[in-house]
């Protein structure tokens, strides 16, 4: 599978922006299995990553065609046989001026900024990049502690002198291990959670319209329990924590509905993005007691502002988009990108493909 980039020298295209070295991406490429001829780079969005969000924010919750992209490249496309990009977007109009594509790469985990249809079209393979499934695993869990146990409200508190020990939660606190955690997802971030919470011993229900039992248990996650039923899930766990993709469907997902169904003494995490959840109705939820607090790591814009609905809350923990944000998650991602790649071209597996269901590769 993809030998054919190992062959004659292949044209490159990369495209980096301000949160990846185009220098590590120029390295990985080139330390790869595929044959390098010919390198491109461009440069995609603002210099800093200080001014980034806003524009990430657009990316993750749109569509290619949304924000604009160097327009060199498309002249440079034409003869580009493999193109690596990090959040830059790749729209249709873009893959159909393509004459000799191979290969679509992104160095990360969401393909929101990708028009896959338009690459599945043409029979172009699409790979993304798991890099930071175990640095969001462990953030997502820190933030289940910290929430339960109102450790940074506790910090925030002493930081002003005041020195208290009961908290809004104080009478329902236990401890990780006697609570029931509900995930809802199960693609790679869900089940590095999953593992690590297992390993924790910490009781946990999982929820996944697509994935199978069966399949979980080959990834060892046997001992969790499994339900196609999202209302008992939702009516028993301690704590609820989304995991889905943001696709149309997914759109604004998570709704006052579902708030309704949870326990009054539950909490609710959201790392995954913002545009699966309806933060109005989590808004309404928290003021009108039908959940025990909740802490986000994605929101519905970035960055929040002053008079964010849910700033100021004890019951509420806030942070600014970092599960994702380690060393060897995103600045090294191209590494682990041409990893994949390699594993790809050696072993002739397809599971990494994002389309391989829907194109045919010699």
């Amino acid at each position: 599978m993809l030998n054919e980039l190992t062959k004659e020298p292949q044209k490159i295209l990369l495209i980096t922006d301000a949160n990846v070295d185009i220098e590590v991406m120029i390295d990985a490429v080139k330390k790869s299995k595929i044959n390098c001829g010919e390198i491109n780079t461009l440069f995609f969005g603002p210099a800093s990553k200080e001014d980034f969000p806003e524009l990430q924010l657009k990316i993750e919750t749109g569509h290619p065609e949304d924000v604009e992209i160097p327009e060199e490249a498309y002249e440079l496309i034409k003869d580009t046989d493999v193109l690596m990009v990090h959040f830059c977007p790749v729209p249709g109009k873009l893959i159909e001026k393509a004459e000799k594509l191979k290969l679509i790469m992104t160095n990360r985990g969401g393909v929101e900024h990708i028009d896959v249809e338009a690459a599945t079209s043409k029979n172009i393979p699409v790979v993304n990049c798991i890099r930071n499934a175990d640095s969001v695993g462990e953030f997502v869990i820190g933030l289940m502690i910290d929430l339960t146990r109102d450790i940074t409200l506790s910090h925030n508190l002493l930081q002003e002198g005041k020195w208290k020990r009961e908290y809004y939660n104080s009478s329902i606190q236990k401890t990780l291990g006697n609570s029931k955690v509900g995930l809802i997802g199960m693609g790679n971030i869900g089940c590095v959670v999953a593992k690590k919470l297992l390993a924790l011993g910490v009781p946990t229900m999982v929820y996944d319209e697509f994935v199978t039992y069966e399949s979980l248990v080959k990834k060892g996650l046997g001992d969790l329990e499994y339900t196609k039923d999202l209302d008992h899930l939702l009516g028993t766990a301690d704590i609820v924590s989304l995991h889905l993709r943001y696709v149309p469907a997914t759109e604004k997902w998570f709704r006052l509905e579902h708030f309704r169904k949870m326990r009054k003494d539950a909490y609710f995490i959201n790392s995954a993005r913002g545009g699966i959840l309806d933060y109005e109705a989590l808004v309404e939820a928290l003021d009108q007691g039908l959940i025990k607090g909740a802490a986000l790591d994605v929101y519905d814009r970035e960055p929040l502002g002053d008079d964010y609905p849910l700033l100021h809350r004890e019951n509420v923990l806030l942070t600014s988009h970092l599960a994702g944000t380690t060393l060897d998650s995103i600045a090294l991602s191209p590494y682990i990108l041409a990893r994949d790649i390699d594993e790809l071209i050696e072993k002739d597996v397809s599971d990494r493909i994002v389309n391989y269901r829907k194109i045919t590769i010699e």
